[in-house]
């Protein structure tokens, strides 16, 4: 299987841009968890009549979708991409600052019905399509993925380096949010699915993280500025990072991704 020889620097695409092996989270403005109520309870408040006037078209399978975009949409009229940037902490910041920029035409593709497909509910525009995976969905307030209507629902590269500096800040107890959770937002591949086969042998497997969970325990920092990726020839991405243990011992770990239910999962770490 032929492998892509660009391999993309995440300096850029990190919430700091600095090692976090030295910075604490900077998301201060947190959402609820999955299993939470459907109501945002921290950040710049929003009136529930403001909330109302902005149209989201219903899912009559899922009434929840909507009511879960409504105020991510209201933020989104605001115009304060700082704020949207420390709400949507599941996504990469540069995928914030790019994907919520055309607000008439995310607008406009937000008033269509949804659709509730397998994995996410989408409304689709002339211009843009806005998909919001059920994980968003659970947490009262949704932060949609955006992309040109007609383009492919690939996810960037960048949000696999997002997923692992999620999973890592995670293990050394600086997550990007309190919220960030694996029983909420889950970031391992599902162990009851036989489907990894990275290299395309033809023979798939559980992926190996599922078994062995606790892989990178007693890791202490990691560099953010150092995160690189490298696309496969397939749906499947591979991220490097410098990461240090206990000891003071620094190595770099290999994690491999693919695309799951809940946008990139990690199914193997190596050294």
């Amino acid at each position: 299987m032929g492998v892509s020889a660009i391999l993309l620097v995440s300096g850029c695409d990190s919430r700091s841009g600095v090692d976090t092996a030295s910075s604490p989270s900077t998301a201060s403005t947190a959402r609820p968890s999955a299993a939470a109520s459907t109501a945002p309870t921290t950040g710049t408040p929003t009136s529930a009549t403001t909330v109302a006037t902005v149209p989201v078209g219903e899912v009559p399978t899922n009434p929840q979708a909507a009511e879960a975009l409504r105020p991510w949409a209201t933020d989104l009229v605001d115009g304060d991409i700082d704020l949207l940037t420390k709400k949507c902490w599941t996504i990469s910041p540069q995928g914030v600052a790019e994907m919520y920029t055309d607000t008439d035409a995310i607008l406009a593709a937000i008033a269509q019905p949804g659709v509730d497909g397998q994995f996410a509910v989408t409304w689709t525009g002339p211009q843009r399509t806005v998909s919001v995976k059920r994980s968003e969905i659970a947490s009262g307030y949704a932060c949609p993925s955006v992309r040109p209507t007609g383009s492919s629902a690939d996810l960037d590269p960048r949000e696999a380096r997002h997923t692992v500096r999620r999973y890592l800040s995670r293990f050394i107890g600086k997550p990007v949010n309190p919220a960030d959770v694996e029983g909420d937002y889950r970031l391992v591949c599902d162990g009851a699915l036989q489907t990894w086969d990275p290299d395309g042998t033809g023979n798939a497997t559980a992926p190996p993280l599922a078994n062995n969970p606790g892989r990178l325990t007693g890791i202490t920092a990691f560099q953010d500025s150092e995160i690189t990726s490298e696309q496969l020839g397939n749906s499947y991405v591979r991220v490097s990072v410098p990461v240090t243990n206990a000891a003071g011992v620094t190595t770099t770990e290999i994690f491999t991704l693919d695309v799951g239910a809940n946008g990139y999962c990690i199914g193997d770490v190596s050294p």
